[in-house]
């Protein structure tokens, strides 16, 4: 009797032992990835910071903020850095239909999203905007080089517009000619 009470505990402590490993391999498999997120959040911070420091030294000739990408290498990560005017990038607030379609958004996604709102309110990012509207998460991250919620008009200014809309840009009435005031600056890992 002695014998079997024993026997059972050590099967008892073997089962908890190996519930307690196999616990410790799923924790130390979500701190990994959670730990490579983050290295990837910090070196996406430290690209943009690069691009906004180069940008903002004094006697340095500024290419045109027109959105085109240009692929940086950084902590062993390759990023497509754009950096836009945003009077080039379609405004998700204020641009009409035609400006919208540029960038594959439909108008009653627009009017969904703000009808969710308090008028004069917006999201704090241009990804909550983009989830609002509906827009797939693989979707927004191939529009977030494309749209802005910081444009003084909802017009589009063909010149300063990124590479895939420019073509379609300077074919619309709504255009617009200024720019120069605020810039934008965009990240996303290609490899």
């Amino acid at each position: 009797m002695v014998l079997l009470a024993v026997l059972a505990g050590v099967v008892l402590i073997a089962a908890l032992a190996g519930t307690l490993r196999a616990r410790a391999g799923a924790t130390q498999a979500a701190l990994a990835r959670l730990a490579e997120g983050h290295r990837v959040a910090l070196a996406e911070v430290s690209v943009i910071n690069r691009v906004r420091a180069e940008w903002a030294a004094p006697g340095v000739l500024r290419p045109v903020a027109d959105g085109s990408p240009v692929v940086v290498t950084r902590d062993g990560m390759r990023w497509e850095v754009r950096v836009s005017d945003v009077e080039g990038l379609v405004d998700l607030y204020q641009a009409p239909g035609s400006v919208l379609a540029l960038a594959g958004l439909p108008v009653g996604a627009r009017n969904g999203m703000l009808a969710g709102l308090t008028p004069g309110d917006r999201y704090l990012s241009t990804v909550q905007t983009l989830a609002a509207m509906g827009v797939a998460a693989d979707d927004r991250a191939r529009l977030l080089p494309l749209v802005t919620q910081r444009a003084r008009t909802g017009e589009i200014n063909a010149d300063l517009a990124p590479p895939e809309l420019r073509a379609g840009a300077a074919l619309l009435p709504e255009t617009d000619i200024a720019g120069g005031d605020l810039a934008q600056i965009s990240a996303r890992r290609v490899d």
